[in-house]
């Protein structure tokens, strides 16, 4: 049974155009206009940038009105996504992913590390809920099994039976194995707004499988952590189980089943951009904090690492500690002839005040290997910069 598209639904009261805004002020007063429409409402979101759509997902479910229930559809681009207690040189090739155009992405939330590309359809279901003194209580409506029904609803509607799986999966039997197709996540909030609740998650269509394993498998490098490594599960796109699939026949479905199960009174549909979700001062401002390099690598776990090389001049190890990003401290062995060069790395790696250390980054060993230029004798220029290519290299491995 091929999916049934929005546009194609008697339901749909209207289609909104999500065009570059007037002004700030104009496009955060459009969008808050949708979310209180008074109508299920659908949302396509048109940026492919996975900070932005985080971010205005976040912004409406704290913030908009959210008197009827609300699907948002969207894509983000090549992306890695960590937990908040995980440690991207463990969980990730980090250089690999920089040539490669690959962002990293920390959620405020746990779990482990998983790959997004254009082979996966996002979505999110924003809900409001009756008023409860207790958040933590059972809510009068679980809109995570709700939400479920319109999924597997979506996936039948494809000629494709899904079902639950664990607490937070759906999964589709291929070729005899239970495979995993979908991943979310759900959380309730007692909010100034109203208590609501927030199911987003992702549905592989085509995403590509091999990138998994060469961005996120960690390399040899030895690191021992104190973050939560992720569990790597047995996953299948829905491509391989029929080839016709991709990301405007599943949206249409889903858009379809949520009009069948949620908007018998007419459904509002409306496009956002990434120029209009930008323009709206708090999304902006979560972006740039969600880009933020401390945020990204400083909220780290502390590690230690080892690294060990043999140049003509000497066999060197260089033992560093990390901490939030930075090198905490550490310490440099050598068989070289000349002591007095590792006695000034030394010195530079011992630190006695906290976050007084070098940013564990490109950026980090320029400011070390500067430092240790002005310490140093000329003649040692040349091994401070065969020390700068070699931790270079480590650190953004």
């Amino acid at each position: 049974a091929g999916g049934r598209g929005l546009a194609a639904a008697s339901t749909v009261a209207k289609e909104s155009g999500g065009g570059a805004p007037a002004s700030a002020s104009s496009s955060s007063s459009r969008v808050m206009d949708l979310m209180g429409c008074g109508k299920p409402l659908v949302l396509r979101l048109e940026c492919k940038d996975i900070f932005t759509n985080l971010a205005l997902e976040a912004h409406l479910f704290q913030h908009a009105p959210l008197d009827h229930p609300v699907l948002m559809t969207y894509q983000n681009d090549k992306t890695i996504v960590i937990g908040r207690h995980q440690n991207p040189w463990k969980e990730c090739r980090v250089k690999l992913m920089e040539e490669d155009g690959v962002a990293l992405c920390r959620r405020s939330s746990g779990g482990g590390a998983v790959y997004q590309d254009l082979g996966n359809t996002c979505f999110s279901f924003l809900n409001n809920l009756p008023p409860s003194k207790n958040v933590k209580e059972a809510p009068p409506i679980d809109f995570k099994t709700v939400n479920n029904e319109v999924l597997v609803g979506a996936l039948a509607r494809l000629g494709i039976e899904a079902e639950p799986s664990g607490r937070n999966d759906l999964q589709v039997n291929h070729d005899g194995v239970w495979s995993k197709v979908s991943g979310s996540a759900y959380k309730n909030r007692n909010l100034t707004s109203g208590l609501r609740s927030l199911h987003h998650g992702t549905m592989l269509l085509n995403v590509d499988t091999e990138a998994l394993g060469r961005y996120l498998t960690p390399d040899s490098l030895k690191l021992q952590s104190k973050g939560v490594s992720s569990v790597k599960s047995r996953v299948v796109n829905l491509k391989e189980v029929d080839e016709k699939i991709n990301h405007q026949s599943f949206m249409e479905a889903l858009e379809a089943e949520f009009i069948a199960q949620r908007g018998a009174s007419g459904v509002t549909l409306a496009k956002i951009s990434a120029e209009e979700a930008l323009s709206i001062p708090e999304v902006k401002a979560a972006v740039d904090a969600s880009t933020d390099w401390d945020w990204r690598f400083g909220s780290s776990p502390a590690f230690s690492v080892e690294f060990i090389e043999k140049f003509p001049w000497g066999l060197i190890e260089v033992n560093l500690d990390a901490k939030k990003g930075h090198i905490s401290q550490g310490k440099a062995y050598s068989d070289c002839l000349r002591p007095e060069f590792i006695d000034a790395l030394n010195e530079l790696l011992t630190f006695r005040e906290e976050g007084g250390g070098y940013p564990y980054s490109k950026d980090g060993v320029d400011q070390l290997a500067d430092a240790l230029l002005g310490k140093v004798a000329d003649d040692l220029a040349p091994w401070v910069e065969d020390v700068r290519r070699w931790m270079t290299e480590k650190v953004t491995e």
